[in-house]
């Protein structure tokens, strides 16, 4: 079963650290920026901020159970958009506020019952139980 969350955690993570430290690589290695990294870079960094606080917030409300692989596959995808495919200024100001806000709306339904899904893939058949089922087993 895939757990939507944790991946929307490792892209939001991942896509924001790469918004955020984007400029820094490009004026360095004299990368093409975009017009928010050229001339407005508080905008990207701060978008990039948000995004990987939130990420590193719901690593660690993960807790064990995967907080530590969200941070990893976050760097991982923060490397390779940055320092292999070279979009992290144009793409990931896109992808990062996606991913973050489908996580919060998620993570925030998930505290209110609405991932109730998990025990209808475990149990199939509770969905096509008819009322006289449960009187005459």
């Amino acid at each position: 079963m895939l757990d939507n969350l944790f991946y929307l955690a490792a892209m939001a993570f991942g896509f924001g650290l790469s918004l955020a430290t984007y400029r820094l690589f490009a004026m360095r290695n004299r990368w093409p920026m975009g017009a928010f990294h050229a001339d407005l870079p508080a905008i990207p960094i701060m978008i990039g901020l948000v995004c990987v606080v939130v990420g590193v917030l719901f690593a660690a409300a993960r807790g064990d159970t995967g907080g530590w692989l969200i941070i990893g596959l976050g760097f991982a995808i923060a490397f390779l958009c940055t320092g292999i495919f070279r979009v992290g200024s144009q793409v990931t100001l896109f992808l990062a506020p996606l991913a973050t806000g489908l996580l919060l709306v998620g993570w925030l339904g998930s505290q209110f019952g609405y991932d109730r899904a998990a025990s209808i893939v475990e149990h199939p058949k509770e969905i096509f139980k008819k009322p006289t089922d449960q009187i005459y087993p």
